[in-house]
């Protein structure tokens, strides 16, 4: 073992990050390009796009637990997670870069782009998956309970999000095929390249314990149960997918109420939970009280990441064509060039992304771990999704322009930065560490869940006019993982939960 890991130093810490840091920066790219590449590069319309981001998170749903089950029960190559780091980095990688060349396997195999296109969006959310969950894992692996690793996950945020800011600015000065290729780079060298300097601590299991058996298994599995509150929201994904491919969106009209009844047995269900919690305190009541406030964060959360650009467009602009100071000043010091006026909706989108971002990556390392010593880890997680609250409500009723949409995403930054960063290590204190791969697993399920119900948000907001409501929506959602995480017992100093509050 190197002494840095010994020391749990920065620079070992910055080194744990960069599986971490491959994913995210995949992400960031997607998000960017994507979308982009698919309609200008080879000509897909908007329903066909939005049909293959939809299949990726379907096939992860089903993909990240076995994933999760498996590295717990893996010791191949010195490691548990090592493995699936570097299977996961080299086929993100060669999916990336199969996105720039659909049209050469299209005439190598005869399939049509369509097909090639959701071919390699599953390839390459399944590779995701396959990584992510094991990097964040691996961090829990290597340091210990406590403020190490508070610290472990707070760098890795930084670390993380500063790839990922940069992602969003290779896009404005390069351009999005150089932000794919670089792309394809970082995910095969950063999945791979660290594991050669770090030790993975080995199983408790001995090798014949480690094969399952089907008492094992059932026992195992388990940890699924903790997301049952929130199964409604798997049903409401499937009701939009089998309306949107079997019956061409007949019923739509239904999407608001069918959301709005999804919701409100999924706020009963976890009433009933922190009312248990409260009457019989146990370690599955504090997980499943966790996943929904989590799950809540993450609704209002994607929902803002799908809606902000028309939110931007139709309310933030005094006219959809109209030109914009800070945002056009901003990029075209970035590009060298001015952008066109017709661009100026997606300039404020990146340029209040951008900012965000660049909370969420400064302020782990700064500032929220050094008030996780003083104050707690769930106090300072709460603190921070009721900034993201009034950044979202400093949107809704602030002026029309910038000023108000900008000054409102540096405040969900700081929300931004405890959800991809505290809560993780909040999250792997509450599970059992040998099944740590797993429960990680349902950990991210508990986020991808609530993202099959943003349709019928966008549904909703459509039906009350639009506008301010979109983002009165999304602070909604946070209030209530707000009112989630006031339920989440603190752990004291000996390890134990204190009473919630």
């Amino acid at each position: 073992m190197l002494n840095i890991q010994k020391r749990l130093s920065t620079s070992f810490l910055i080194l744990l990050s960069l599986p971490t840091t491959a994913v995210g920066f995949c992400l960031s790219a997607g998000v960017a390009s994507m979308s982009w590449i698919l309609s200008t590069r080879y000509g897909l319309k908007i329903d066909d796009i939005a049909l293959i981001w939809l299949m990726g998170p379907l096939f992860g749903l089903v993909v990240q637990p076995i994933v999760g089950w498996l590295s717990d029960r893996t010791w191949l190559w010195n490691g548990r997670r090592k493995p699936y780091l570097v299977v996961g980095g080299l086929a993100g990688a060669a999916a990336l870069v199969a996105l720039l060349k659909m049209d050469v396997i299209a005439e190598l195999t005869g399939l049509s782009i369509f097909a090639i296109a959701i071919l390699v969006a599953v390839v390459s959310d399944l590779s995701i998956n396959v990584t992510f969950n094991p990097a964040r894992s691996l961090v829990a692996d290597v340091t210990p309970e406590g403020p190490d690793r508070t610290r472990g996950y707070s760098w890795m945020q930084t670390v993380s999000g500063t790839f990922g800011i940069s992602a969003y600015l290779i896009s404005i000065t390069l351009g999005n095929y150089a932000l794919v290729w670089a792309s394809a780079v970082i995910m095969a060298v950063f999945s791979i390249f660290p594991l050669f300097f770090i030790e993975e601590p080995p199983p408790v299991a001995k090798p014949a314990e480690r094969i399952p058996t089907l008492q094992g298994i059932k026992s195992d599995w388990s940890a699924l149960a903790a997301l049952s509150p929130m199964s409604g929201f798997l049903g409401f994904g499937a009701f939009i997918a089998v309306d949107k491919l079997v019956l061409g969106n007949a019923l739509a009209g239904m999407y608001a109420s069918l959301f709005l009844a999804v919701t409100a047995i999924t706020l009963i269900w976890g009433l009933i939970v922190v009312w248990q919690g409260r009457t019989r305190p146990s370690p599955d009541n504090r997980v499943r009280t966790l996943l929904l406030g989590h799950g809540f964060a993450w609704l209002g959360i994607q929902s803002m990441f799908v809606m902000a650009f028309f939110f931007v467009r139709d309310f933030v602009l005094p006219t959809p064509s109209s030109d914009t100071a800070i945002a056009s000043t901003f990029m075209r010091l970035l590009s060298g060039s001015s952008p066109a006026a017709v661009d100026s909706a997606g300039n404020i989108l990146s340029l209040g992304f951008l900012l965000m971002n660049l909370v969420g990556a400064i302020l782990p390392v700064t500032a929220l771990e050094p008030l996780c010593k003083r104050w707690g880890r769930i106090r300072v997680h709460r603190t921070a999704i009721g900034s993201m609250v009034l950044g979202y409500l400093l949107v809704s009723f602030g002026s029309a322009g910038e000023l108000y949409y900008y000054a409102g995403m540096l405040l969900c930054g700081i929300g931004w930065a405890s959800t991809i960063s505290i809560v993780f290590a909040i999250y792997t204190e509450s599970v059992d560490p040998e099944k740590l791969g797993l429960n990680m697993s349902v950990f991210n399920c508990s986020l991808v869940l609530p993202a099959l119900a943003v349709p019928g948000l966008l549904s909703l907001s459509t039906a009350l006019g639009g506008g301010r409501w979109m983002f009165v929506l999304f602070a909604l959602c946070l209030a209530v993982s707000f009112g989630f995480w006031c339920c989440v017992a603190e752990r004291n100093s000996h390890g134990n939960p204190d009473h919630a509050r």
